[in-house]
């Protein structure tokens, strides 16, 4: 029976967390395995208490930085137990673009002779927000770079787990036993940036800055893969560059209240 997980590490995400698990389980995945590094905002507590527990594993994981390390443990430890597993970040979503199902797209024949998917990302701005707005972060944000921008080349990994041999020193991409392909089951070379990006059956919404504010606290919790701080003018560049609206996710808000609410 095809099992899909989801790999991560947080750090001071509560606000984010549920409805991330929610939109998720939503689209597809069973199960995640979540590793909490160093959080002091009751995350892992409130994942806990709340109806998404059986569907998580939680680690606590003090490596600094730990990404790369968790993955390694993942991979150790969890990857057999699944058919597919997806390696994000809290800040990104998985978006069908069409239908409302990953495991709808995983069954096709087009993956059969590969070894992992590479999901491009859209990047997604502030969206004029100042501050953190009330609601979802998939309904508050909804300004993105265009599609050809740069930035939209860099791939996260959606692996099969019987294929994958080693994680090296990259988040983006992993040492596999079989080729590589793009989301339109096309074979492409494993760059963690691709030469040309891939928007078609399957993306990454990147909800990278948010608000002003949520952006302040992002630099200064710091980050999963690197000591290194993120540059001053990052968040000034992705205003500038997210001039396109895309409301293409606000097609699930309905199903991610309801599933919330429950």
């Amino acid at each position: 029976m095809l099992k899909i997980a989801v790999c991560a590490i947080f750090k001071d995400e509560a606000s984010y967390l549920l409805e991330w698990i929610a939109f998720h389980r939503m689209i597809g995945v069973d199960l995640f395995v979540l590793y909490d590094n160093g959080s002091t905002d009751g995350g892992a507590e409130l994942v806990r208490r709340s109806s998404f527990a059986r569907n998580v594993t939680l680690v606590e994981w003090t490596d600094r930085p730990g990404q790369l390390s968790a993955y390694r443990h993942f991979h150790a430890n969890y990857a057999r137990d699944f058919t597919w597993a997806a390696f994000i970040d809290l800040d990104e979503f998985i978006m069908p673009v069409s239908g409302s199902s990953i495991r709808d797209i995983l069954i096709r024949k087009t993956y059969d002779n590969y070894s992992d998917i590479l999901l491009n990302w859209l990047i997604f701005g502030p969206s004029g927000h100042e501050r953190r707005p009330d609601g979802l972060v998939i309904e508050n944000f909804t300004s993105r770079f265009p599609e050809d921008a740069e930035a939209n080349r860099h791939v996260k990994s959606l692996v099969r787990t019987e294929d994958l041999v080693a994680i090296g020193s990259t988040p983006h991409i992993f040492d596999c036993a079989r080729p590589t392909c793009n989301a339109r089951g096309e074979t492409v070379m494993s760059y963690a940036m691709q030469p040309t990006a891939c928007h078609d059956v399957m993306v990454i919404n990147h909800y990278f800055s948010k608000s002003v504010e949520e952006w302040e606290f992002k630099r200064r919790r710091g980050r999963g893969d690197s000591l290194e701080p993120y540059g001053d003018r990052i968040f000034s560049d992705v205003r500038v560059q997210a001039t396109v609206q895309d409301t293409r996710a606000l097609r699930f808000v309905p199903r991610l209240r309801a599933l919330l609410a429950a």
